[in-house]
């Protein structure tokens, strides 16, 4: 009876071991994580030593093509038992990746330029608005970026983009594009003649991309309101340090009165101006009756005061 029961549990061995061996498949087509492919990876059911690596992944992008003679000789050194039903059997082998997108890869440049974008809406545009990087599936979305040049007057920009940090083999692709800042200026809302003065009232505020706009352009209502204008000034355009000053209180040809004031006396006498001048500035009038010509400064609409070297002059 016992000789029966033992060959009863060999044959139920043999068996299992049989449908153990049986149930090992190869997977023809596999996308594999990391950078080594394992023997569970090509075959199905590889039992304890499915981990064993058998072979390094391919590239991000590219896929490797295993024989049916190479599969054989795999599943012989780790005792599977498996064998091709043809020599047309293989197996297909890519490893997983997904694609950083063009807005994920512009939304990290914005961050690296951030000082240059400050004080306006900031966008970068790619030349390229399909670029993409590839990485591992199992990788997460940070990138880093080198070589960053950035033209600070047209927001030309090119830089590096690699991914995975750190990693031996990240992704390295070359972008370039244009950093766009929008500001606010202020700006004329109608024409305005040569020599208006600008109130609130002429004042409007629009948005411009700052690589329009030249290096003295004024952008604060501040500096425009309480000007007048050198020239006519179009509306909704901006307008630079040159194309408005203070108002004239004197100008060319008008009589003035010159004053010459100290502290224990006070005098006056008629000049003609040569020069145009506004507050605080420095002209050049004639004295009406000793045709002398001094350096006055501009004290207000019709009035100019003469410094103590002109007091000879003035008389």
């Amino acid at each position: 009876m016992s000789k029966l029961l033992a060959a009863l549990f060999a044959v139920a061995i043999a068996l299992s071991m049989g449908a153990a061996h049986a149930a090992v498949t190869l997977k023809p087509e596999v996308a594999v994580t990391g950078s080594v492919v394992h023997l569970g990876d090509l075959f199905a059911d590889a039992g304890a030593e499915a981990r064993d690596p058998v072979a390094a992944a391919p590239a991000l992008g590219m896929r490797a093509t295993y024989s049916a003679a190479w599969l054989r000789a795999v599943a012989s050194e780790h005792h599977l038992a498996w064998s091709p039903a043809s020599d047309f059997d293989q197996a297909s082998v890519t490893r997983a990746s997904r694609a950083i997108d063009a807005d994920t890869i512009a939304h990290r440049l914005l961050e690296a330029m951030a000082g240059s974008a400050a004080g306006g809406n900031a966008e970068i545009k790619l030349d390229n608005p399909a670029a993409r990087l590839l990485i591992p599936a199992e990788a997460g979305d940070a990138l880093t970026v080198d070589g960053l040049t950035l033209d600070p007057r047209s927001g030309r920009f090119s830089a590096f983009v690699s991914a995975p940090p750190g990693a031996p083999d990240a992704q390295r692709l070359r972008v370039s594009g244009r950093l766009v800042v929008d500001i606010s200026v202020a700006v004329p809302s109608r024409a305005v003649a040569m020599n208006d003065v600008l109130t609130a009232a002429d004042v409007t505020t629009i948005t411009l991309p700052r690589s329009r706009l030249a290096s003295d352009t004024l952008t604060e209502a501040s500096q425009l309101i309480g000007k007048s204008a050198v020239h006519v000034l179009r509306p909704d355009q901006p307008v630079r340090a040159g194309d408005v000053q203070a108002p004239l209180l004197v100008r060319k040809g008008d009589l003035v009165t010159i004053a010459l004031r100290t502290p224990n006396m006070e005098l006056t006498a008629q000049g003609k101006a040569l020069e145009d001048g506004a507050a605080g500035a420095n002209i050049r009038v004639t004295n009406t009756q000793s045709k002398r010509v001094i350096d006055v400064t501009v004290d207000g609409p019709g009035l100019v005061r003469a410094g103590l070297l002109a007091k000879l002059a003035a008389r």
